[in-house]
């Protein structure tokens, strides 16, 4: 089993290998988390305090203070007495994974044929998983972000008390750092920027507008930001730093957009889904040396009239951030409605049944025909098919990395 120190250290040495793998800011921030540690009495509060020596007699030395935490888009909310807490379903799933290769690797490479029980496993791992990602939407993610953020904020005080002790021991400056591990698990994503459009199936790198504004709310007392994001299981990782004191403007200098999410599920209630009951059962056929995988999912899904409000009015809001030429990013359902009825699309009003939903507003309306024609098109030009065929392939192969 994995400890919590562990599960640290590992996503800081992921982030300073990042960052010294980058320029400017970045590599200069990497180099403050790659001090000697601290000996303390306690390790916690903040979880590391690393010293950097100073350069030369003329330079002062500083005292970085690294506060982790971990964020992660398949959570479940979890009521306690005293507050809302959210649960990484996430990290369930990296355990589960972790202890079936560490069951099954060396019986399955000693044996002329996979066991059985060694296929049942995977199975049973990656049904879970996909029952966990059904029901992921960009409201768990970010209220699991909100939830983190602001229990980690309450202890600032504390934070920066136990930095600045060790800093006076040492005639240094400090610095505290905030480690964000980010696990995300969106597929299939269309990122709008400077007029250009380009597709991700399993995007990692995801700076949306919505966590910025709540990284601008959070206490002044930080110095930087790192955020490490990743898939679930960590097969790929990407960093960024930034200057708590000009959270936009660093990201700027790096060239990063901060997009604006707008998938279907953008007006989502925090505990409403697309998909309702949902189970996935997997199977297997021997072929040889061949093994081939099945998914047969079960679910019951919001009517399609209902769920096209929910389209619509994250497409308005495409609309808006388009007139400010400012960055989005679609799900496919709204990337696809987009590129069908972009040329036919005048304004928009309000729905008459609700007191939330607006709907396209078009001189002229598309035939089916045209409809019909349009989305097969989509499909082709994005190569839809293939890509959604490939999704289950892609997680498969991740239990090879």
């Amino acid at each position: 089993m994995v400890t919590k120190k562990e599960r640290e250290l590992k996503c800081l040495n992921t982030a300073i290998e990042n960052c010294l793998s980058q320029k400017g800011d970045s590599k200069r921030i990497g180099e403050l988390m790659s001090g000697a540690d601290v000996e303390r009495k306690s390790d916690e509060r903040p979880d590391f305090i690393r010293y950097v020596a100073p350069a030369n007699k003329n330079d002062r030395g500083i005292v970085v203070g690294i506060e982790h935490f971990m964020v992660d888009h398949l959570s479940k909310e979890k009521l306690s007495k005293k507050k809302t807490k959210y649960q990484s379903m996430g990290r369930i799933h990296q355990s589960n994974t972790l202890s079936y290769f560490n069951k099954w690797q060396e019986k399955v490479l000693n044996s002329e044929h996979i066991p059985d029980e060694a296929i049942t496993g995977l199975c049973d791992t990656l049904s879970a998983h996909f029952n966990n990602s059904a029901y992921a939407t960009i409201k768990t993610f970010y209220y699991s972000f909100k939830s983190a953020l602001d229990t980690h904020m309450a202890s600032i005080g504390e934070y920066k008390r136990a930095i600045k002790v060790e800093a006076d021991k040492r005639n240094a400056d400090n610095r505290l750092i905030i480690l964000i591990e980010v696990h995300s698990a969106f597929q299939n994503l269309f990122f709008h920027h400077n007029g250009k459009v380009h597709y991700e199936n399993t995007p990692v790198l995801l700076v949306l507008d919505e966590f910025i504004q709540l990284l601008e709310k959070a206490d002044k007392r930080v110095d930087y930001y790192v955020l490490t994001f990743g898939d679930t299981l960590d097969t790929s990782t990407q960093t960024v730093t930034i200057n708590a004191k000009d959270i936009r403007g660093s990201l700027k200098k790096q060239h990063i957009p901060i997009y604006h999410y707008c998938g279907a599920d953008l007006y989502l209630p925090k505990d409403l889904a697309f998909v309702n009951d949902y189970s996935m059962e997997m199977k297997h056929e021997e072929h040889g040396e061949e093994i081939t995988f099945q998914a047969f999912p079960t679910m019951s899904t919001m009517r399609p009239e209902y769920k096209l409000k929910f389209i619509y009015s994250a497409l308005r809001m495409v609309y808006y951030y388009y007139a400010k030429k400012e960055p989005v990013v679609l799900d496919l359902d709204v990337e696809r409605t987009l590129e069908i009825l972009f040329s036919y699309i005048v304004s928009w009003r309000k729905c008459k049944d609700d007191n939330w939903s607006y709907e396209p507003v078009c001189l002229v309306a598309p035939t089916v025909d045209y409809i019909e024609k349009a989305f097969d098109a989509f499909d082709k030009r994005w190569k839809i098919s293939e890509i959604l065929n490939q999704d289950l392939v892609s997680l498969l192969d991740s239990y090879d990395k």
